[in-house]
């Protein structure tokens, strides 16, 4: 949904790790990749839906601990204190309730969040990540949909309740740093900030712990330079982002659609700037075992989708498979 100049600037001084991501995504001309089996790429464009699965059956799930745990430090020490005496000074109590709300997200992290993953990736690797291949590659084949990034960094003219988050890689350390630019840039615009209602205030801070806490991974993970693209559906409820049963792994779960542009299913879903037409720029199969039968089907497929010259490349890397 399009926003003011005035809540722009709020967003950019709150957010403003996730600023300096999406203005290197946009200068480097980054593609995003979703890593995820054959099988479920091709659902994703035959459906025109993508899966935001609960973050506790998540591949990474544990990272979400990982988050809760490292971020503490920070929002209870000092520079916590520092935020929430500074929002006092704008409006009375405001720090407490807005360390008593994060305490309510905290707990249910897990839970209540739902979310999908996207990595940033060069235009010119053809080859894909072996770690990803690791994951998904074998005798059941892997695929990287590969997004333009306008597909997380243009405004939608739709309101779909939804959040995306680049992933901090690093601990307590890593984070107290972004934290503290936070607080510094907050401070240097007091009187800006003492101009709107405290609880819009309450909300975007509120959310900006959330996601810091819900983006935070080892170091170890780094090379993935992952984006989350997050619902949370018992706080903010989206009538276009449909919940559905299903089964993974031989686990029943509840997922939440996020929808592309497919205005023949309902005009809730007309939504042009998500055109998989025009936001997919391409494909990587990963190793597999038959890679020439997975080409064809995904080319059908995108042709269907109105792309009359797919993009698909077949990753070469001689992957070890697994029985």
């Amino acid at each position: 949904m399009a926003l003011d100049e005035k809540t722009k600037k709020l967003l950019k001084l709150v957010f403003s790790y996730d600023a300096e991501r999406a203005d290197r995504l946009r200068d480097r001309k980054k593609l995003l990749a979703h890593y995820t089996t054959a099988d479920t790429a091709m659902k994703i464009l035959s459906g025109r839906t993508m899966w935001l699965r609960n973050a506790g059956v998540m591949n990474d799930f544990l990272e979400i601990d990982f988050g809760r745990a490292a971020t503490e430090t920070t929002i209870k020490g000092d520079l916590g204190a520092r935020l929430y005496e500074f929002l006092d000074g704008i409006s009375d109590h405001l720090g407490a309730r807005l360390l008593d709300r994060h305490e309510g997200h905290r707990k249910h992290a897990r839970e209540t969040v739902f979310m999908s993953s996207l990595s940033e990736h060069d235009p010119n690797d053809l080859l894909g990540r072996l770690s990803m291949w690791r994951a998904y590659g074998g005798p059941v084949a892997g695929v990287a949909l590969l997004f333009r990034h306008e597909v997380i960094t243009t405004e939608l003219d739709i309101d779909m309740d939804l959040i995306t988050s680049p992933v901090l890689y690093g601990g307590a350390k890593e984070y107290a740093e972004q934290f503290e630019k936070m607080v510094q840039g907050l401070e240097a615009e007091k009187d800006f900030l003492a101009e709107f209602d405290p609880e819009i205030l309450l909300d975007v801070t509120a959310l900006a712990l959330q996601m810091s806490m819900l983006s935070l991974k080892h170091p170890g993970f780094e090379e993935e330079q992952e984006w989350r693209v997050i619902h949370r559906p018992y706080e903010f409820s989206s009538s276009r982002l449909l919940p559905q049963t299903i089964t993974i792994g031989g686990i029943p779960q509840a997922v939440y659609e996020l929808p592309f542009h497919n205005p023949g299913k309902d005009a809730l879903f007309d939504i042009p700037q998500l055109d998989l037409k025009e936001i997919l720029a391409g494909i990587i199969i990963g190793p597999c075992l038959y890679p020439e039968t997975v080409f064809r089907a995904f080319r059908d497929q995108m042709v269907a989708l109105g792309q009359g010259n797919p993009v698909i490349h077949v990753s070469h890397i001689p992957l070890r498979q697994k029985w």
